[in-house]
């Protein structure tokens, strides 16, 4: 299931409204997220479930959803400000074409239970599973940690490592203060993305692009 083109449009609007806006304060903030993996994927669905996209942004782990909004073409200098600013509007975009698109399947959808944590390069990572009203039981990725918050890349990295190898590689041969920016905080997906190559409900062409994806972020570390 790809849905991440429409995602990444929405992201994309979101992050040049942040840069229109001139990134002041009255652009939403991260101010926490739930109390336990399982509460963070529950406050998720309720959030969404209203229409409470902003409030939906703010149990995002801060930073990824500006990272991913590279899928769809953002400027360097877009995402870097967002970075450097707060990326809370570009999550709320995120979530508000997630519900519109293919996330549908978290619509009233209830929370059945956590794995337990599985830790790459010392991050804490749950799988919560979820039970939509039809179809198949899925998982959203939570990092853990005391406020634990959705991880967009270890939920969703299938639909993101395709469209970003292109946009990595050139950050690579880019000598800025803004490609190194986004190279650093790209390094902190690591571990969210080598969760998600480990997925065994994906393609393995998904996998593999995950783990290309992968190669390129730590090429320069």
């Amino acid at each position: 299931m790809n849905m991440w083109p429409r995602l990444a449009s929405c992201l994309l609007v979101g992050i040049l409204s942040a840069a229109c806006d001139g990134g002041d304060a009255s652009a939403p903030t991260v101010t926490g997220g739930g109390d336990s993996p399982e509460a963070a994927v529950s406050a998720l669905i309720a959030h969404l479930d209203n229409a409470e996209f902003e409030e939906a942004g703010n149990l995002s782990v801060p930073g990824q959803a500006a990272l991913a909004s590279l899928a769809e073409g953002a400027t360097f200098s877009e995402v870097a400000d967002a970075l450097r600013e707060g990326d809370a509007h570009v999550s709320a975009n995120f979530w508000a074409g997630f519900a519109q698109g293919a996330g549908g399947y978290l619509a009233s959808a209830s929370v059945t239970g956590a794995d337990e944590p599985v830790i790459r390069e010392d991050v804490e990572l749950h799988a919560v599973t979820v039970r939509p009203i039809e179809g198949p039981a899925r998982r959203v990725f939570v990092r853990g940690g005391e406020e634990p918050r959705i991880d967009l890349f270890a939920s969703f990295g299938a639909g993101l490592a395709d469209r970003m190898p292109a946009a990595v590689e050139r950050l690579i041969s880019t000598n800025t203060d803004d490609a190194r920016l986004i190279l650093q905080e790209l390094d902190d997906v690591v571990p969210s993305l080598l969760v998600a190559a480990e997925q065994g409900d994906q393609p393995t062409e998904a996998t593999q692009q995950i783990l290309r994806l992968v190669e390129l972020i730590t090429r320069v570390g």
